[in-house]
């Protein structure tokens, strides 16, 4: 017996360990994994955000502005990819009328023009998101010897670009 004392003490340990092997375990989270989405509509937002961009972008193509509207598409502070942003500086002599041009484009779309403001800006709505089309311009914007105008694309989903 006393033998086997000290062999059953050793052996014990390792059958505890042995037995813990094949219970099942609880998972725990990565640390470096962003939390799964709880909102199930946060696929349709994006892609919603996702073709109004492009929209934006095909009407200035179709109205033929020069340059890049190379605007980067900017989020809400909750995430919701609810904001767009375009921007560019065009030039005044080779599109003197690019916002009316945006703006013909886009009700060609099926965008309902609420607010003219002269020559300066528009507003257009559909459904729930509303664009304003603005263009800012004087005497003192020159780039490289020719006058141009900024022109500027903000639409958003929730109304309140």
């Amino acid at each position: 017996m006393r033998h086997t004392l000290p062999r059953l003490a050793c052996v014990l340990p390792l059958l505890g360990v042995l037995a813990g092997c094949g219970t099942p375990q609880t998972t725990q989270p990565v640390p470096n994994r962003p939390p799964a989405s709880a909102d199930p509509s946060a696929g349709q937002r994006r892609t919603e955000y996702a073709a109004m961009r492009t929209e934006l972008l095909q009407a200035v193509a179709e109205a033929k502005v020069p340059g890049s509207m190379a605007g980067q598409g900017m989020e809400n502070p909750t995430g919701n990819l609810c904001m767009i942003s375009l921007d560019d500086f065009v030039p005044t002599k080779s599109a003197p009328r690019s916002r009316e041009n945006v703006t013909t484009a886009l009700r060609a779309r099926g965008w309902k023009q609420v607010q003219a403001g002269g020559t300066d800006e528009s507003r257009l709505t559909r459904g729930t998101w509303a664009v304003f089309v603005t263009r800012t311009g004087g005497p003192g914007l020159v780039i490289e010897g020719e006058p141009m105008h900024e022109l500027r694309i903000t639409a958003d989903c929730e109304g309140n670009a």
